[in-house]
């Protein structure tokens, strides 16, 4: 989930109209805007289910269109109906794009509705009643299984409800009918004119309702945009301070995701993640992602907001562009060590340390900058009970099996600051490599290597040479007893800067891989410039400057 807290270009136009604090009549909310596939795949999945009940029932009343052309049409509905589903359950399509779908789709149903089911009152000397046609009371219902904006419903809603008159015309035209008389056409056009007018009136209703739920969902100080994605502990979304206007990532945590069963739980749940929340937003490194508010709903919800970055994940880095260079591996891990560091001198044990969790930004002028992240569940070192009953009762928060040191996954003494190193190392090894320290096929039997097996060198996994020296530190950070790892990120990347591989990674290189691969950002977007990436001009932060002996530790 690390990679939805970035700043992607495809959030920049969100942006923008936040920037100017203004609101098109036209747009539709983002509430209803995120739930549109959802509807618009239950309005397919409806038609495919009547399509057939409408072929029987117009059957067994019999209707002025012939029974081939009905069939047809049955199953012209039907796969009308599929094509939609399908439409809106892809990923990644945008909403405008599902909106022009749903209006198409409206007038599609429509016109075969008009064709099946046109009423002989439409030829009748007189009319009894006032009767809704299948063409009017679909008008009515459609804004409110797929909502669209004002302008959108008015001209939908005017295609639809003109199918049954045009219908009416060919039949006419074609000499299955005789022309309706004036008085006859408008009685029967009547129930489709007001369809359109409360078809308007529904649109609006629905309108109202999205930003309603706008301005109360909210956490905290914070107003929540738009969703970014979700994960196995909750949701990530983009959110806005309603006083300082400032951009964030705020994750949301289910109460589930806590394993808090009663109200006692939760409580403890909570006072346990407020104080990890409180020593976590002590932390000062640059590498360490930026945690600016905590708290909890009102439903038992636990948030935090965190800043927001304007970069890739190690995990899609690798995953798009194939395994890094060494000199580029040793860059990262050692502005991962400055942020480790710092968490283990206070006593924080991170506990998740995986590619996911190590983002590489863009940080003011400095490219390629380290930022590491989910923090806010790290685990205190502690002693006693009490620190086994918390590990206990916060053991779904943290760890994933993969990246996980063996003393974590079998719980046999102290996790202290080593086992992130342990991370650091398969993190190191998915760089160089592309590939996992052991692959298995479940978690089951991932722990159960990690416990016991001993890792294939890495020389033998990746597909360029790797340094002597550098190989020896990353097998020395997958050792499985802790006393034969580094003793403290510290040491580490003291280790690696002896290496002189970080210095090859230079400016001009970082600034030559942002340029190649990023796409050029909107004109005026929070964070962006341009889409070109100039090499700093300023001193970037040094990932050595740690503290030394008897400052801080």
């Amino acid at each position: 989930m690390a990679d939805l807290i970035s700043l992607e270009p495809r959030l920049e136009p969100d942006l923008q109209a936040l920037g100017s604090g203004a609101s098109r009549p036209e747009d539709l909310p983002r509430e209803l805007k995120e739930d549109l596939a959802r509807r618009l795949r239950f309005a397919g999945l409806l038609i495919c289910i009547l399509a057939p009940v409408s072929f029987a029932v117009t059957s067994a009343v019999g209707q002025l269109i012939a029974v081939e052309v009905r069939v047809a049409s049955a199953v012209a509905t039907a796969i009308a109906g599929a094509l939609v589903v399908w439409i809106a359950g892809r990923r990644g399509i945008h909403p405008d794009r599902l909106l022009m779908v749903g209006s198409a789709f409206a007038v599609f149903i429509a016109f075969i509705f008009a064709l099946t089911s046109v009423p002989a009152t439409w030829f009748a000397s007189h009319r009894a009643g006032f009767l809704w046609s299948p063409v009017a009371v679909w008008v009515l219902v459609f804004p409110l299984i797929v909502p669209g904006t004002r302008r959108r419903t008015l001209i939908t809603a005017a295609l639809a409800a003109a199918t049954e008159p045009l219908v009416v015309l060919g039949l006419v035209f074609a000499g299955r009918q005789a022309m309706p008389t004036g008085q006859t056409f408008l009685l029967n056009a009547w129930p489709n004119l007001l369809a359109i007018a409360l078809a308007l009136v529904v649109s609006s209703t629905v309108y109202r309702l999205g930003e309603k739920l706008a301005r109360v969902r909210a956490m905290g100080s914070y107003q929540l945009v738009r969703l970014l994605g979700r994960g196995g502990m909750g949701e990530v979304w983009l959110a806005r301070h309603r006083l300082l206007a400032r951009d964030a990532a705020l994750k949301i945590i289910q109460p589930g995701a806590l394993g808090t069963a009663s109200v006692a739980e939760a409580t403890d749940a909570f006072r346990r993640f407020e104080r990890e929340a409180r020593a976590t937003a002590a932390l000062r490194s640059p590498h360490t992602v930026e945690l600016y508010d905590f708290g909890a709903a009102q439903d038992g919800t636990f948030y935090y907001v965190m800043e927001l970055l304007d970069g890739i994940d190690l995990d899609r880095l690798v995953g798009q562009d194939g395994p890094v260079p060494p000199e580029r591996c040793v860059y990262i891990l050692q502005q991962a060590c400055h942020s480790l560091y710092e968490a283990h001198v206070r006593g924080l044990v991170h506990r998740d340390v995986k590619p996911a969790n190590v983002f590489l930004c863009r940080h003011g002028t400095d490219l390629d900058f380290v930022k590491l992240l989910d923090f806010g569940l790290v685990r205190e070192r502690q002693q006693g009970e009490q620190a086994e009953a918390e590990a206990a009762a916060g053991a779904k928060l943290s760890g994933t099996p993969a990246f996980l040191a063996p003393e974590t996954l079998t719980g046999s003494g102290a996790v202290d600051g080593r086992a992130d190193l342990y991370g650091l190392g398969c993190v190191a090894y998915w760089l160089l490599t592309g590939r996992l320290v052991f692959e298995r096929v479940s978690s089951l039997e991932l722990a159960a290597a990690h416990a016991t097996a001993a890792p294939v060198p890495i020389q033998q996994r990746a597909t360029r040479p790797i340094p002597e020296g550098l190989a020896a530190l990353i097998m020395q950070c997958l050792e499985k007893e802790p006393h034969r790892r580094p003793p403290t990120a510290r040491h580490l990347a003291d280790a690696l800067g002896e290496l002189g591989l970080a210095s090859l990674w230079t400016e001009e290189r970082r600034a030559e891989w942002w340029n190649a691969r990023r796409r050029p950002a909107a004109p005026g977007t929070p964070g962006s410039s341009s889409g070109r990436v100039d090499p700093p001009t300023i001193p970037a932060v040094s990932p050595r400057s740690y503290p030394r002996s008897g400052q801080g530790t």
